[in-house]
């Protein structure tokens, strides 16, 4: 656990929060999510397209996250799409992109911990941010510890950094690149009915024009993010682009 501020390391204590939701089922429940953000009227989205924070390619998205999360927030990082390899250096980028915020608090969400024990830390947070890296290691990581119920109901705002961004759609939609020969798509979380691309660039177009048939996707490029509250897009942040039935336009 990392405690921004004075003491930038302390320890911090976390103490379980309830949290209100309605119980709908089926179709009307799938309806009231989209609408009314997965039950609560509070929850906000946001899906970052990618970018260097050492680069200062995140510097408006940040100045936006700035505006959501308050001093003495408690942040929960979900590193699953990642290898555990690699946890450290994303929680020193992490230090840095939340530097600018008083005394904000980063726990990890360690794949060692048992189901019980990750349920309590993201009742207990304010912000859940989930880092880049693979969103189908991610998206199984959250069935096999039975997360999805709890990050449906998360009446925090919820924070996607690329794959983390993917995982939150309904369909979860991978062009090709060097990790992935072939377009793919897979079953996400489902928090909102559209998907997007991330680190988007012109030369996926054709795939995007194929993929949008009957889904509207938001392209994001390095430094763009949308942000999403109660069934609607109210923010964007730099370049975003919409594609849908062969039509590409700028958001």
């Amino acid at each position: 656990m990392i405690s921004l501020g004075k003491d930038r390391f302390s320890l911090a204590y976390l103490y379980p929060r309830e949290s209100i939701y309605f119980r709908i089922s089926g179709a009307m429940m799938k309806e009231y999510y989209y609408k009314f953000g997965m039950g609560c009227k509070q929850v906000e989205l946001c899906f970052i397209g990618g970018g260097h924070v050492l680069k200062g390619e995140l510097d408006e998205v940040l100045e936006e996250l700035s505006k959501r999360i308050k001093p003495n927030a408690k942040v929960v990082v979900v590193p699953f799409a990642t290898k555990v390899s690699k946890y450290n250096s994303w929680m020193e980028s992490l230090v840095q992109v939340f530097s600018n915020i008083s005394n904000v608090t980063l726990n990890l969400l360690h794949e060692d911990l048992n189901s019980k024990e990750m349920i309590s830390m993201i009742n207990a947070s304010d912000a859940l941010y989930f880092i880049g890296g693979r969103p189908e290691k991610l998206l199984k990581l959250i069935e096999e510890k039975e997360l999805a119920s709890s990050i449906r109901k998360y009446p925090g705002l919820l924070i996607g950094y690329s794959a983390g961004a993917l995982a939150f759609c309904e369909d979860c939609i991978l062009t090709k690149d060097e990790d992935y020969p072939e377009s793919l798509v897979m079953k996400g979380l489902g928090l909102v009915d559209f998907s997007v691309e991330v680190h988007y660039n012109e030369a996926s177009d054709g795939e995007l024009f194929v993929l949008s048939t009957d889904r509207i996707i938001y392209a994001l490029p390095d430094g763009s993010a949308i942000f999403y509250k109660n069934g609607n897009i109210h923010k964007k942040v730099n370049d975003v682009i919409s594609f849908l039935a062969n039509k590409k336009t700028i958001v």
